[in-house]
């Protein structure tokens, strides 16, 4: 029996939040970062090694029916941009799925979310075609009002996200637009997958040569209600997917696209 069995065991049989487990944990925690990490099997399919103190943020089911789309698409090669990329579920699981030799870039200006991210990349050998990028994406270069929420998935540009109440610490990050960063990178995107909290219409107005050009396919999580925060509208989005001849389908079996969170598959019309 594996120390991780042993502990999950325990913490059936007295409470994972019991004084003698909360007593052990970092201990625990310890050695199973001396083992290489935590391991986590995703939708009961991708397991992966991750940070062991961080693994609430890394759970069992992840959006199931994205995943499943993906997995069946992204072919080997593909090259993925994760915009959003969080603790990296998504980047560990687009390297893992457009193996031998495919990339992957993860944008994540949060410091304390990178290096979750960071550290859950380096213990699997997928991390290996990782690269994460220290910034922010919006429509135009330069720097930006970054307001984190802890490592949670709530920090975002412009304000506080007000889906968390407790208070955020906000500081300046550099941003980029995908246009730019493909262009300096000199690669065409197969896949770009979008969450940032309510600016993914900066993130789709900053990548239009690169639509044009590279014609990815784009996956975006949808947030209506952060839309007005953000300075833009169900009508821009609509009218800027247009302009790029793109269509959107619901992934994640949301009824009204622009009314309630979900994952958009955006196609080329």
């Amino acid at each position: 029996m594996t120390l991780q069995q042993i502990g999950a065991r325990l913490s059936q049989r007295i409470g994972r939040d019991s004084a003698l487990v909360r007593l052990f944990r970092p201990a625990y925690e310890k050695l199973l970062d001396r083992g290489g990490g935590f391991q986590r099997t995703v939708n009961g399919r991708e397991t992966f090694f991750i940070d062991p103190r961080h693994r609430g943020l890394f759970p069992e089911t992840y959006e199931p029916t994205v995943c499943d789309f993906l997995r069946e698409q992204v072919k080997a090669e593909d090259v993925c941009l994760d915009v959003g990329g969080h603790v990296g579920i998504y980047a560990l699981c687009l390297a893992r799925w457009s193996a031998p030799n495919g990339q992957v870039f993860a944008f994540e200006p949060n410091p304390d979310t990178r290096a979750v991210l960071e550290s859950n990349a380096r213990r699997n050998p997928e991390g290996q075609r990782i690269t994460v990028i220290p910034k922010g994406v919006s429509d135009r270069p330069g720097e930006a009002t970054f307001f984190a929420a802890g490592i949670e998935g709530f920090s975002r540009l412009g304000e506080p996200n007000r889906e968390r109440p407790e208070e955020h610490r906000s500081f300046q990050v550099p941003i980029t637009t995908i246009d730019d960063f493909c262009a300096e990178q000199k690669i065409k995107p197969n896949w770009i997958l979008i969450d940032i909290e309510g600016y993914e219409v900066a993130a789709l107005r900053g990548a239009r040569e690169t639509i044009r050009t590279a014609r990815s396919r784009i996956v975006v999580e949808m947030h209506p209600f952060l839309w007005k925060s953000a300075g833009t509208s169900q009508e821009e989005f609509s009218d800027l997917l247009t302009s790029y001849g793109l269509g959107a389908v619901a992934l994640s079996g949301q009824r009204d696209l622009w009314a309630e969170n979900g994952q958009v598959l955006s196609v080329v019309d």
